[in-house]
C-alpha cells in the first residue's frame, strides 16, 4: 500500500521543516487530498494509525485529511468549472477541458503546535 510510503514522505517533510523541539509541540496535521490523486483517505488514515507502531513520536498528534474538489479552466473561455460525475465539460460554453487546475494534489495544509 503506496500510503505508508506518503505517510513516511510527511514525516520527513516535516523532520525537515521543523526543529525537534517545535516537533515536540505539534498537536494536528492537515493535509488536502485530491480526489485524482490515487490516494484513498481511509487507506491513507489507516497508515497513518499503524505507523504509530514504528514511530511514536506521532501518536499524540491528530491526523486530519480533507479532500479537495475536481476542478478545470476552460480552455476557451477562461471559465473554472467544478467538475461532478467526471464529466470535464465547461459550465460556462460546454466544451470539454482537459485543464485540470485543482483535484491532483497531496499537500499539508496546516500543523497546529501548542503554545
Amino acid at each position: 500500500m503506496h500510503e505508508t510510503s506518503i505517510v513516511n514522505g510527511i514525516y520527513r517533510t516535516l523532520e525537515q521543516e521543523f526543529e525537534v523541539e517545535k516537533r515536540n509541540k505539534m498537536k494536528a496535521i492537515y493535509v488536502k487530498v485530491g480526489i485524482l490523486s490515487n490516494i484513498e483517505p481511509r487507506l491513507l488514515m489507516n497508515a497513518y494509525e499503524a505507523s504509530h507502531m514504528t514511530n511514536p513520536f506521532y501518536q499524540n498528534v491528530k491526523f486530519n485529511i480533507e479532500m479537495v474538489e475536481l476542478k478545470i479552466q476552460c480552455e476557451s473561455c477562461d471559465h473554472i468549472t467544478e467538475v461532478k460525475n467526471y464529466r470535464f465539460l465547461c459550465d460556462n460554453c460546454q466544451k470539454p477541458s482537459k485543464n485540470v487546475i485543482q483535484g491532483e494534489e497531496m499537500l499539508i495544509h496546516k500543523v497546529e503546535f501548542d503554545d
